[in-house]
């Protein structure tokens, strides 16, 4: 698989631990209607349709080193660089010889994952990973058809990862008509008590990604925020969860 990379974001504060540089890769197999990022759901460059963007650059390992290594003046003991996508789990044999030499480097590495590849990808993150950033979107069968989840293989990987890695942010976007349900929310809140988690990030949808959507000819999905109050009584069903709203 080729490393092909959208967008290599600077001085990232919510992408894990202190100040980071996240590295957006295409390439995601899940079909989320909510997705900001729809430039990275194919895996092949792609050009807007009156041919003045190009949405993705071919970068070897060598390349993608530079990139990243400029900023470790920054990164202090806490900070580091975070794999982002699409789905950058596929990407993790093609950029094993990377990996290797930013942990030579002791620079802290993130991965932000849906959790939805084969077990052998997860495996091989576990060699370099320090940290997960991992989304709980729909956990009712029924439903996760609508985007593509798997749901079997998404709790086999969680288990997996909760076995090897206790360094992991679960995340929730917060979606009406998909994850903002009540049999999604129980079933998620179910997840979190079963693994002893304490606390949990959530995230309101937005429409940031509105002008790609509009340069690839997709359309854009337009969903409501949740208000003050529909968090809240989110709060009150994660009983006993620390639950964290993010401005993203």
């Amino acid at each position: 698989m080729k490393n092909i990379v959208t967008n290599i974001q600077r001085f990232c504060l919510q992408d894990g631990p202190g100040i980071r540089t996240t590295v957006f890769f295409k390439g995601c197999n899940l079909n989320c209607p909510w997705c900001s990022n729809p430039e990275n759901i194919s895996f092949d460059i792609e050009k807007s349709i009156d041919g003045k963007i190009v949405y993705g650059k071919e970068l070897n390992c060598d390349e993608l080193y530079e990139e990243i290594i400029r900023d470790k003046i920054y990164y202090d003991n806490v900070g580091g660089v975070t794999f982002s996508g699409g789905e950058p789990l596929w990407h993790m044999f093609d950029v094993e010889p990377l990996l290797k030499r930013l942990k030579e480097k002791k620079v802290s590495i993130a991965i932000e994952t849906s959790l939805s590849t084969p077990l052998k990808y997860l495996e091989r993150s576990l060699l370099y990973a320090d940290y997960y950033l991992v989304d709980i979107k729909i956990l009712s069968a029924k439903a996760a058809k609508k985007i593509n989840i798997d749901v079997d293989l998404f709790t086999s990987n969680i288990d997996f990862l909760l076995r090897n890695n206790t360094n992991i942010k679960f995340r929730i976007p917060l979606v009406k008509e998909y994850t903002y349900e009540d049999e999604n929310i129980q079933l998620i809140y179910d997840l979190l008590v079963k693994n002893n988690v304490k606390e949990i990030d959530v995230f309101n949808v937005h429409e940031l990604g509105k002008s790609k959507y509009t340069s690839l000819g997709k359309t854009i999905n337009h969903f409501d925020v949740l208000s003050d109050n529909e968090i809240n009584i989110l709060k009150k069903k994660f009983a006993g969860i620390r639950v964290n709203v993010l401005k993203i």
